[in-house]
Order: C-alpha cells, then sequence, then structure tokens
C-alpha cells in the first residue's frame, strides 16, 4: 500500500493507534439515484411514503411531508444517506430516520455496503460540502454526477474507532437539535404572550397591585416625527435592514459599502431611532420596522421612513413593530404591488396616519422588560447553538482525515 492511502488523524480517541486507510465511496457504497415522477405515476394518499423532492425536506416534521402511493419510485431506507445533487442546495445531506422515503431526481441515496458505520460515513462525508458545490458550479446545469460521488475518497479506521467516533459526534448533533428545540419552544411561547399582551388579554399591574389606565389609541404621528437628516460625511457606518435580522452593515449584507462617494441620498440616524424598510420579504409581506441599538449612529437608505419617538418607551415599540402590529394597516395601505425597485407603494402621509396603542409610560416600560428578558433568554440559547456547531465544526476538522 502506497504511503499516501494511509494517513492518522490530528485528534482521536486514545485507544486507537492503528492508521486509517483510503478507500473510494464505490468500495463501501452503494448509490441509488432519485427520479422525476409524473402524475400518472403517483397516487395521492395520506398514509404512505413521503416524497422527498430536496434539501428543504430534510428540516421538515413527518406530518409537514407530501406523501404519496408511489408506483415506480426509487426509494431511501432507514439509515440512508440523502444528499442533493441538483438545484439549489448541492451537498446538503441528511441521515434518514424513517423507515423510506420516495426520492425525486435532485436527491440521491448512499447506502452502506460493508461493515462500515453508516453515520461515520455521513459525518466525514459532510465534511465535503464545499467540493461537492465547487464540484456542481463546474457544470453548464450546476450538478454532481454518479462518479463524483462514487470517486470520492475517504480514510476510513477500524470498525470500532468508527463507532466511538460516530457515538460521539452523534451526541453533539442530539445536543444541538434540544437546543434548537428549545429556542423553537421559546419563540413560540413569546409569540403566544406578545399576543395576550398586545391584545390586552393579560395586563400588568403597578408596583401596588392596582390595574393600569386603560390604552390610548393614537396616531403614529402623534407620538412620533420623521427623520430627514443629511448625512455628514464624517459618517462611515452605512446600514441596511433586513427583515430577518434588522440593522446590517452594508459590508457585512452585501460584502461592500455600496453607498459610493455620495452620500446624499442617505439619511442620518441616532441610537434608538427607527427605520421602516417598505421592501416586501417572505417574513415581513408590509416591510418591518426596527431601532437602531447596536450603533451610536449610522446612515441608512433615504427611500426608508426614518423616524423618532416624541414620547413613549422606544423598546415597547421596537417589541410591537417586530410583532407586526402594523400589518393590517399597512396591507390597507398599499396602493398597488410592489414597485420595479421592490419598494411597496404606502406613501409617508399615510404611513404617520397608522394607528398605534399608548399604554402609560409604567406599563410600556413593564411589558418592554419583560419581552427583552425573553430575547435575552432566546439570544443566550442562540449562542449555545452557534458554540456547540463551531464546535463540531472544529472536531470534524481535526477528527477525520
Amino acid at each position: 500500500m502506497k504511503k499516501d492511502d494511509v494517513l492518522t488523524p490530528m485528534l482521536r480517541f486514545g485507544s486507537f493507534n492503528g492508521a486509517w486507510k483510503k478507500r473510494q465511496i464505490v468500495n463501501v457504497c452503494e448509490l441509488i439515484s432519485g427520479q422525476h415522477l409524473s402524475p400518472d405515476e403517483y397516487v395521492n394518499s395520506p398514509t404512505d411514503t413521503p416524497y422527498f423532492t430536496g434539501p428543504s425536506d430534510f428540516t421538515n416534521s413527518e406530518s409537514e411531508l407530501s406523501k404519496w402511493s408511489l408506483v415506480h419510485a426509487k426509494v431511501a431506507i432507514n439509515n440512508d444517506i440523502l444528499i442533493t445533487v441538483k438545484g439549489s442546495g448541492v451537498g446538503e445531506m441528511m441521515l434518514l430516520k424513517l423507515p423510506k422515503v420516495a426520492m425525486g431526481r435532485q436527491l440521491m441515496a448512499i447506502r452502506s455496503k460493508a461493515v462500515n458505520d453508516i453515520r461515520f460515513i455521513y459525518f466525514r462525508l459532510s465534511k465535503n460540502k464545499k467540493l461537492y458545490e465547487a464540484l456542481a458550479s463546474g457544470n453548464m446545469i450546476p450538478g454532481l454526477s454518479r462518479q463524483d460521488i462514487l470517486q470520492t475518497k475517504l480514510f476510513i479506521p477500524c470498525h470500532q474507532e468508527q463507532q466511538k467516533i460516530a457515538d460521539f459526534l452523534s451526541a453533539v448533533d442530539e445536543k444541538i437539535r434540544l437546543l434548537k428545540e428549545k429556542h423553537a419552544l421559546l419563540q413560540q411561547y413569546k409569540k403566544g404572550v406578545m399576543q395576550k399582551l398586545f391584545s390586552q388579554e393579560i395586563r400588568f399591574k403597578d408596583d401596588n397591585g392596582q390595574a393600569f389606565p386603560d390604552w390610548e389609541m393614537r396616531t403614529l404621528s402623534d407620538i412620533a416625527e420623521p427623520i430627514k437628516r443629511r448625512a455628514p460625511e464624517a459618517i462611515d457606518c452605512v446600514m441596511t435592514i433586513s427583515a430577518g435580522q434588522g440593522f446590517l452593515h452594508q459590508k457585512d449584507r452585501f460584502s461592500q459599502v455600496i453607498a459610493g462617494t455620495s452620500l446624499d441620498k442617505y439619511t442620518h440616524i441616532r441610537k434608538g431611532e427607527f427605520s421602516y424598510n417598505r421592501g416586501n420579504s417572505k417574513s415581513y409581506t408590509y416591510g418591518c420596522i426596527y431601532k437602531l441599538d447596536t450603533e451610536e449612529e449610522a446612515l441608512v437608505p433615504y427611500v426608508y421612513r426614518s423616524f423618532r419617538l416624541k414620547e413613549g418607551n422606544a423598546d415597547f415599540y421596537a417589541q410591537l413593530f417586530a410583532f407586526k402590529y402594523l400589518d393590517k394597516q399597512l396591507r390597507r395601505l398599499i396602493s398597488s404591488s410592489a414597485r420595479m425597485d421592490g419598494l411597496l407603494n404606502i406613501g409617508e402621509k399615510d404611513f404617520y396616519q397608522v394607528r398605534v396603542p399608548f399604554p402609560c409610560l409604567e406599563e410600556q416600560t413593564k411589558i418592554a422588560d419583560f419581552l427583552q428578558a425573553l430575547d435575552k433568554k432566546l439570544n443566550a440559547v442562540q449562542q449555545q447553538i452557534d458554540l456547540t456547531q463551531t464546535f463540531k465544526k472544529g472536531l470534524l476538522q481535526q477528527m477525520f482525515v
């Protein structure tokens, strides 16, 4: 055996010391290609085999999957590795934990045919995602061929070491799964609490246990005023708003600052002030409003509706806007579909006539403090997820060769 056909990893369990041997996937696994099904090849059935058409199905719960009684479908079975070979998400994989699924032509199944731990193969192949993406992008129609996968070379240890590694990494994956589940439950809880708070189904009491006054309803123009500040040249913090993430630096969002040398089309806002991005998105159909928290000042596109509060608790209104409280009103205000530049046609005057609740300042503060405490818990769990995923990435780099 050639010298470069055996290697040892940087990090391994102490009870193992033998070299790992190079193998091609074709020697240890077989490959089953998915296929497109025409309507006459399946019959709609709510109780039969799930039909996976792409990587989006990897994260769906079983109840969310399309299910069919399939006649000629290619089927993956429990403990097969599903890999995306065409379209978006090339190289995305999952280790199947269902009895069987039918596969569309975007997918293939990798099935162990030797005495190897399929979990070890799965964790090792997950290191190849960027390599597979590069291979796919070189084709006229991005995609992986059977040979791209079958000729993949892996270094494989003895079966006992495979199991030890797979058990350990599976435990790390389980921790990530549980953290994500905790995060999702906290999000669901917060959403439910916001619904009850902003509908006044539940109310806080003052420090003496007494009820707060009834809420008023005011127009946004009653409590806020537009910001029209021009951008001083000294400010180099140019930001944009992402529907899911809020304020982001342009260089982080677009890999560069797209403002150019002219700042005439940018508005200068300060910490604690708001901007409404009128672009519609999947998560914010009628645009989104965020409060600037991360910087003392920033420049934002002039097409945003930027404003500051004249009265009220800014944190309370940041939560109210995040709850999409204004959506029903904004929907009625849209004069037509999105413009060529992707912005919703909502006039400035109309925007400032939307109505918002105005509890007394003390109740606003109690609501804001409560919801921000939930946000801190959510952020803490997300940090745990990020750290554990980074830990796993480091393990994959050092435990495999």
